[in-house]
């Protein structure tokens, strides 16, 4: 069992020292971006009470605007550690229970089947430490229960849903009226919303169309926070200090809740450092007890990190698909050489990022032709020295997405060396060949790749394209 966190109150305003950036990591910082083809971050580390901003690049491929301090961003899935805020100061007030079954409150709910009395026994703390049964998310018809409730841990967006409609219920008031009164308000996070606000309109991070509007129009605790890092440094203070929540709420909020060994997923040497609380995710590492949570909405990635104990966080957000490849560098550039656990949890990134690191750098010096060489070079000088196979496909399309379309071939030539009995390695490579133009190479490889994995639907669809059969 992971160790209970026991907090003492800090001052969460108390005086912060001049906004500082450190020149030598703004620049590392830019060079990480740089090499997974992220446009722009925007990143908060504060250590004790200074504080260090980062606002580098653009806010999208293509776009001339900057990232400012100002920028929005779309929080995505770090909206839940808000709500999960909300909630407990409810709760704290005696509005709602924690231990009630939330059907108790609204009665019905129109996403659940209502012949399955299983529904009826999950509570709000069932679903601030993921354990209600739900999928991450249903279908239209609803959402079916993947397991009994409170017996297993299983990430979910649907429960979130259910305890903000029935918080609605009993509040009367929306989502984003709930979180106004209970965090952005007393904590003066005031650009912050879970829905589009016309004071958005020239600073969000996704443009401004009426598409991207209505887009935001919808309030959901699980993902539609829209804010910017110097907003969610202030909620991570209160985070650690508990502010407006009785000690014994935010001992709970922060303590093992119930283990992180997910329903429908392989145990990884990563589960055993991982657990829940409420609303966030907790880490043991070699710098100790760690507060966390990632969020994913496609294109938009967002990553913080806490020790309670060293009064040390750092929240970040991009506009990019390959956003949170950087996290466990940008950890250790600001907290410390160390093991991100969390990330390897979610399995987002490089399995071996500094490997990755090692080979590109060369890569770049003597040319991409040279990969096999400089990889057998790398595993001469260090026998441990080794490149997954997901990692080189990672690589490579990281490459596509730079239009360096040769040099990808180069990565996924080498990757299918390394990896032959592999379909989807030819299959990269045949999409690689495609896209230099190169459809007689391209066809080869999509026809390996069936033979290796006849059901890949991709591939036969491409290939269907490229003979015109």
């Amino acid at each position: 069992m992971m160790r209970k966190l026991i907090l003492t109150c800090l001052s969460l305003f108390a005086a912060f020292s001049a906004f500082t950036q450190d020149e030598k990591k703004a620049a590392h910082l830019d060079s990480m971006i740089s090499a997974v083809n992220i446009p722009g971050i925007q990143l908060i580390y504060t250590s004790n009470h200074r504080q260090e901003i980062y606002n580098l690049g653009v806010i999208d491929k293509g776009s001339a605007q900057k990232v400012t301090s100002h920028t929005i961003f779309e929080a995505a899935s770090l909206s839940k550690s808000v709500f999960t805020y909300a909630v407990l100061r409810l709760a704290d007030r005696g509005i709602i229970s924690l231990d009630t079954p939330l059907l108790h409150y609204a009665a019905n709910y129109e996403r659940f089947d209502p012949t399955n009395p299983a529904y009826q026994k999950i509570t709000a703390r069932m679903v601030l430490r993921h354990t209600t049964g739900l999928p991450n998310w249903g279908d239209a018809a609803g959402a079916k229960l993947l397991f009994p409730p409170d017996s297993c841990f299983s990430y979910s967006g649907e429960g979130f849903l259910f305890l903000q409609k029935t918080v609605e219920k009993i509040t009367g008031k929306t989502l984003n009226e709930i979180a106004q009164a209970e965090v952005f308000g007393p904590l003066q996070m005031n650009n912050s919303s879970y829905q589009w606000t016309d004071k958005f309109d020239t600073v969000a991070a996704f443009g401004n169309s009426p598409d991207e509007i209505k887009m935001h129009s919808v309030q959901n605790a699980a993902y539609s926070l829209l804010t910017n890092a110097h907003d969610y440094a202030i909620f991570l203070r209160a985070l650690v200090s508990g502010t407006g929540l009785k000690p014994e709420t935010h001992q709970m909020m922060l303590a093992e809740q119930t283990s992180a060994n997910w329903f429908g997923h392989p145990y990884t040497e990563a589960t055993g450092h991982i657990a829940w609380g409420l609303g966030v995710g907790l880490q043991e590492n070699e710098k100790g007890t760690a507060i966390w949570h990632w969020g994913d909405n496609g294109n938009f990635k967002a990553f913080y990190i806490l020790f309670p104990a060293r009064h040390e966080s750092l929240v970040y957000f991009t506009h990019s698909n390959k956003g949170l490849f950087i996290a466990p560098e940008v950890v250790d550039l600001f907290l410390g050489k160390q093991t991100t656990w969390a990330i390897r949890w979610i399995g987002e990134g490089y399995d071996a990022p500094y490997a990755i690191k090692a080979f590109r750098s060369l890569l770049v010096k003597r040319g991409f032709g040279q990969a096999p060489e400089i990889l057998n070079g790398l595993k001469k000088k260090n026998r441990a020295f080794s490149l997954s196979e997901h990692d080189l496909n990672e690589f490579g399309f990281i490459l596509m997405q730079q239009d360096k379309k040769n040099d990808a071939v180069e990565i996924f030539k080498l990757n299918a060396a390394l990896n032959a009995a592999s379909g989807n390695a030819y299959d990269s490579l045949a999409e690689a060949y495609e896209g230099t133009g190169n459809t007689i190479l391209a066809i080869q490889n999509f026809k390996r790749c069936l033979e290796l994995t006849p059901k890949n639907d991709y591939a036969a669809g491409q290939l269907k394209k490229l003979t015109g059969q």
